[in-house]
């Protein structure tokens, strides 16, 4: 039983905000931008702030955000070593990046058996729990667009325009082929790899890349494009309850 009905959950990525609001367990409604969407008219009880950004970026948007919404409460959610049933891996709890936290409990809840957590986004992002509610730990890779700027920022010759970006058969026979079927390859290395080592394990995964990704795998998933701000959800409900 939700604790409050009415919750905006902010989710600050390295790239973009996403926010989520949520009348009781429905989500009405998801945007992204850089700033407070206010024109849906929709005022939050509460929000729930998750950000990977600096202290000094999370502090400037938590002040536009409550600038908009003065009457709303507010809860920071941060990683910690037990939440909702499910125990944090790290050795330092608070280490483990909040989205990564959000989504590991959000998949934990939704399969309840064992499972491995994928966010393709920015950066990739894996992470394993057992149907006890044990996070094994995870990885974090460069994803497909910063592995393509890397490239090109580190080097003279590589360059190419979006133009050239397409697809085709067999090895590829062009520059701009090369860097994104290239990186591309090396994710699905990356990935498959994982999947021999878990191949009994049910999958979850998020991010704009990531069911394209597993798809070519032929991996059997659970797409959920929500999964942080459902995690966000959970977490956020169970501290407003053990502060009643």
């Amino acid at each position: 039983m939700s604790v409050v009905s009415r919750v905006l959950i902010v989710d600050a990525g390295n790239t973009s905000i996403k926010f989520t609001a949520f009348e009781g367990e429905q989500v009405l409604w998801v945007e992204r931008g850089d700033g407070c969407p206010t024109e849906s008219g929709f005022v939050p009880e509460v929000i729930y702030f998750a950000s990977v950004r600096s202290k000094e970026q999370s502090a400037l948007l938590h002040a536009d955000i409550q600038a908009e919404f003065p009457q709303s409460d507010w809860v920071t959610l941060t990683s910690q070593a037990f939440a909702c049933g499910v125990s944090n891996a790290y050795v330092e709890p608070e280490r483990l990046g909040i989205d990564r936290w959000l989504g590991v409990i959000a998949a934990h809840h939704l399969v309840k058996s064992d499972v491995v957590v994928v966010d393709a986004g920015t950066a990739i992002k894996v992470d394993v729990v057992n149907k006890e509610g044990v996070h094994l730990g995870g990885y974090i890779a460069a994803g497909l667009a910063m592995m393509e700027d890397a490239l090109l920022s580190k080097t003279a010759r590589i360059r190419y325009g979006t133009d050239e970006v397409v697809t085709g058969q067999g090895l590829p026979n062009s520059t701009a082929r090369a860097v994104v079927e290239g990186g591309r390859e090396m994710v699905l290395g990356f990935l498959e790899r994982i999947y021999h080592r878990y191949p009994e394990f049910k999958w979850v995964v998020t991010g704009g890349d990531a069911q394209e990704l597993l798809d070519s795998l032929g991996v059997s998933l659970e797409c959920q494009p929500n999964l942080v701000a459902l995690g966000a959800r959970l977490v956020g409900d169970e501290q407003l309850r053990g502060n009643k």
